[in-house]
């Protein structure tokens, strides 16, 4: 990459500029668990917050358009975060797959784990266990 003269780096518009130094990039991304009931309480709460601040950045007069830019991907991040914190937290050991074809492709990785939980049986339900996942 070539470097920039001092007329081009003027001529640079804010958001080029914060995305050239790191501080922000095209999109951000949210990864939430969502396989205990517990999780939609926490999920609801985290996108609360979230919401109401993303309000509070927009509503700024103080800040710029990419320093608001800045800040909502900074909100977003820290939402991220939250998430990932959530408990229970995901059973499964990162790095490996169980992929299956049943009738489709699927990643059978941390079912046993979750059929062995007593939290996550409902009275109400009838069906039959499938083949490997019984007590």
């Amino acid at each position: 990459m070539s470097r920039l003269t001092r007329t081009q780096k003027l001529a640079l518009n804010p958001t080029v500029d914060a995305m050239r130094r790191g501080l922000m990039t095209y999109r951000r991304r949210m990864d939430v668990q969502m396989w205990h009931i517990e999780h939609l309480g926490q999920t609801i709460e985290i996108i609360d917050e979230l919401s109401s601040e993303l309000k509070r950045i927009k509503g700024s007069n103080s800040l710029r358009n990419v320093d608001k830019c800045t800040y909502a991907q900074g909100s977003i991040m820290y939402a991220n975060k939250r998430f990932s914190m959530m408990r229970p937290s995901d059973p499964r050991p990162r790095g490996s797959e169980d992929l299956v074809y049943d009738p489709y492709l699927i990643d059978r990785r941390g079912h046993a784990e979750l059929q062995k939980r007593d939290d996550l049986k409902e009275p109400h339900n009838n069906r039959k266990v499938p083949l490997g996942f019984a007590d």
